[in-house]
């Protein structure tokens, strides 16, 4: 047993309907409370009715009533307007400052066992999730209806990221956005260099050359430090060339080429295929990024994005050695990945920051326009009959895993919540 869980029976008013108090008295939950998630009484504005009396006033839970004296409530006047002191077990009765007993429920045994028996089932549980065994056979719609408050969080979450970066930029926007774009660009794998790439090469420098695709290509593959040592072809000697003019001319310094991930990477994810599409957008958008935020549909958004790498890696992967001949695109389902993780997050964090709730809005819809992500972890949701129909609901599912599955809160879960109130045989 864990207060936890009596927070959660306490909340949700799990308790049989008739309850008496220690001294006696009929107890009726009118309102359990707001839960206090800061210090003081566990509960705060509760509503009861003792005996004949209509209290207003706050609700303190613990395992054992002793637990009072263990956590020196009594030298805490925080605690003097206690109402009512839930207890498991009542080893010890507590008296209130002016000597009269708090009224005190003992819980134990005042709760259907199957909640109990639930609830350490999903505790014990070792699989991929604490439900496995039992989300399954979930009929309630509990997940859809919750999926867009779990995409929020999410994008919430993503919101810390973004917030860092644009105090690091001294709140200039499109500089924000520049280096958030960019960091998504890397597609996790590379993440990391493409976003010290991009602090490493200003929007302002950037911007001083979008018109010349080749310097800019020059200026990305130099930063990222892949023209330092010499390659085979006029291609890559063209580019080091221009590159070592504009080192001087701006005071540059790449970042150590080591920094970039190639193995265990498909050669179309390859970042030297990336930079070169990176560059393409930036071209492509003058260096300017909120005409891609403010694109008046997914379509104008997606067609920003669609870009292929230069002619030079038609028949290169890398800068060392030829290939067979294939146009290096940047397929449809990386540019909904760049949407998702990229531009979604950023137009609701500059919505929220902004007052502006209908971008916030254009986001959400953006999301249920997006086809559902495919990945292992989605994947291990479709077996527990958890369908995805869009790329909301599986930002919904991402959360879900990484906030309460990961963590074991599952009494602070909507799924938990209706696994561990279900009728026995009958969910």
């Amino acid at each position: 047993m864990n207060e936890e869980f009596l927070y959660y029976l306490w909340k949700f008013r799990l308790l049989y309907p008739e309850l008496i108090t220690v001294q006696g008295e009929s107890l009726v939950i009118l309102h359990p409370g707001e839960r206090n998630t800061d210090s003081g009484p566990d509960f705060l504005n509760a509503r009861l009715r003792i005996g004949k009396t209509v209290w207003a006033g706050n609700v303190e839970i613990h395992i054992h009533a002793s637990d009072w004296f263990k956590h020196r409530h009594q030298d805490d006047p925080a605690y003097n307007n206690i109402i009512l002191h839930v207890v498991y077990e009542n080893d010890l009765c507590i008296k209130h400052e002016n000597k009269f007993n708090f009224p005190t429920l003992v819980v134990k045994n005042q709760f259907p066992h199957r909640i109990s028996d639930n609830y350490q089932s999903l505790m014990l549980n070792k699989q991929w999730i604490p439900c496995y065994n039992q989300i399954i056979n979930l009929k309630d719609p509990v997940f859809l209806l919750w999926s867009p408050g779990l995409t929020i969080d999410r994008l919430r979450s993503k919101s810390e990221v973004i917030d860092q970066i644009w105090e690091s930029c001294q709140k200039d926007w499109e500089e924000t956005f520049y280096r958030y774009l960019s960091m998504n660009f890397g597609f996790k794998i590379n993440s990391l260099p493409f976003e010290l790439l991009a602090k490493s090469l200003p929007l302002r420098i950037i911007r001083q050359h979008v018109h010349h695709y080749f310097q800019l290509e020059a200026l990305l593959y130099g930063q990222a430090g892949m023209l330092e040592r010499k390659s085979p072809g006029d291609y890559p000697t063209k580019l080091a060339s221009e590159y070592s003019f504009l080192r001087q001319k701006y005071g540059l310094n790449p970042i150590p080429v080591q920094y970039w991930k190639f193995l265990r990477l498909r050669p179309s994810n390859f970042p030297t295929l990336r930079i070169s599409q990176w560059a393409e957008i930036l071209h492509r958008n003058k260096g300017f990024f909120f005409p891609l935020m403010a694109a008046d549909s997914l379509m104008a958004m997606k067609t920003m994005l669609n870009v292929n790498s230069s002619k030079y890696w038609n028949d290169h992967y890398t800068f060392d050695k030829t290939s067979v001949y294939q146009v290096k695109l940047l397929g449809d389902q990386s540019v909904n990945l760049l949407i998702i993780n990229g531009i979604v997050p950023f137009m609701f964090n500059y919505g929220e920051k902004q007052s502006q709730p209908l971008i916030k809005e254009k986001a959400i819809r953006i999301l249920e326009q997006l086809p559902a992500e495919e990945n292992s972890l989605i994947s291990k949701w479709e077996k527990t009959g958890i369908n995805s129909e869009n790329a909301l609901q599986t930002q919904a599912l991402i959360e879900l895993k990484h906030s309460y599955c990961e963590k074991k809160i599952c009494l602070h879960c909507r799924i938990g919540n209706a696994l561990l109130a279900a009728k026995e045989k009958e969910i």
